[in-house]
């Protein structure tokens, strides 16, 4: 402003020529023309800086519109441009809304939006044997989420399960502990009412994994019994389960910050946020579809009064009992308490005289050549080879 009353003052002094006033000031002749122009017109006013907003916009989002892309992000807070541009069309029929980057200007006015900070590096999925998800309850993704405490001090621990098909979630349970039996009673709730799948992906943890024969626990060994195939994902590697992972972010943004009063208040809490989940919330994995818009219930249902065939007619098999043990050309060979109850297949190899033991298709290992009849763990070796964990000795 300085620059400009000493500029206009020597113009209009005479003493000096507009050409040399402009290049001692460095500004060309037309902004000189205009600066004398709205000086003569305003005065020290029209020195002022002018806003450069036009006078017009007709690509302007219309205010009515605004509203209501604001009004949707402060019901969904943890929802972005792309779920908030689907829900302008779906919810409230407008054909042509806004591109995701004019929302995310929108959101960004209003200051409804955080910055992020990308964390460096990027994680490389390395899936292996891991089966592709092809339709509704093909393969299913299982969890605990971590725990946390409630406000009444109690621990809470989410058992979630999911369709990696549909993006749609079948559970969201409120357990106070990883226990085997509550656990297995939530799945039976959830077989009873969406059917069993073909394949359950979990990690290595319990009460899923062990480092036992096989890497199997009663609950693995339960679900195998059924007909369901047990995938693991590689030890420290939570990236391979990573769609059901970042589920549990966005459940722990809406419904666990802050912790409901009770479990049972917190169950109540899972169960709203799991309708809206698979009912409202848009995709980007399924086209901005909802989780609902695809899944359909197995046809497979729970029966556990039948037992699907496991092994040929033919095949040699031995059953465990409540100890552990099965007996095996005169001796006692620990198998493991998680396969009391069921039978194992014994497979002897004519040629290198190796005797194998297998439970459906997953290999336990070979028994050892010694008085007990020890068995050697293989299956489960393979997965924890790298981490140098429960190696078999």
């Amino acid at each position: 402003m300085e620059q400009k009353h000493q500029f206009v003052s020597l113009a209009n002094s005479g003493r000096f020529t507009l050409v040399d006033l402009c290049s001692e000031f460095g500004i060309s002749r037309k902004t000189a023309y205009k600066w004398i122009g709205r000086y003569r017109e305003l005065g020290n006013a029209g020195l002022k800086e002018r806003s450069r907003v036009p006078k017009s916009s007709p690509g302007r989002t219309a205010s009515d519109i605004q509203r209501i892309i604001i009004a949707e992000k402060r019901r969904t807070p943890t929802w972005g441009p792309k779920k908030l541009r689907r829900v302008l069309e779906a919810k409230h029929d407008i054909h042509s809304p806004p591109a995701c980057s004019t929302i995310g200007q929108i959101l960004k006015r209003h200051g409804l939006v955080k910055s992020r900070r990308r964390r460096p590096g990027v994680f490389k999925v390395q899936r292996g044997d891991l089966t592709p998800a092809r339709h509704s309850n093909h393969v299913w993704a299982v969890d605990f989420k971590g725990n946390f405490q409630l406000g009444d001090r109690t621990r809470c621990d989410p058992l979630t399960m999911s369709d990696l098909h549909s993006r749609y979630v079948l559970s969201a349970r409120a357990m106070p502990a990883q226990f085997l039996r509550p656990t297995q009673q939530g799945f039976r709730a959830v077989f009873r009412r969406y059917g069993i799948p073909e394949i359950i992906r979990v990690d290595n943890g319990s009460p899923f994994g062990s480092c036992g024969a096989g890497g199997l626990t009663k609950l693995s060994v339960w679900w195998i019994g059924l007909g369901i195939d047990v995938e693991f994902t590689t030890p420290a590697s939570p990236q391979e389960n990573g769609s059901h992972e970042r589920m549990h972010r966005t459940m722990k943004a809406e419904c666990c910050r802050p912790a409901s009063a009770n479990l049972g208040a917190q169950q109540q809490r899972f169960d709203r946020w799991r309708h809206r989940f698979n009912q409202e919330r848009p995709h980007e994995a399924i086209d901005m579809l909802v989780p609902a818009d695809l899944y359909q219930a197995s046809g497979k249902r729970l029966d556990e009064g039948i037992k699907p065939r496991l092994y040929e007619l033919s095949q040699e098999t031995k059953r465990v009992n409540t100890s552990g043990f099965i007996p095996l050309d005169g001796n006692n060979c620990f198998i493991g308490e998680a396969f009391s109850g069921v039978e194992v297949a014994i497979d002897r190899e004519t040629e290198s005289g190796v005797v194998g033991v297998r439970y459906a298709n997953v290999r336990l290992g070979n028994v050892a050549e010694s008085p007990n009849a020890r068995l050697r763990p293989t299956a489960y070796a393979e997965r924890w080879a790298k981490r140098g964990a429960c190696s078999p000795k």
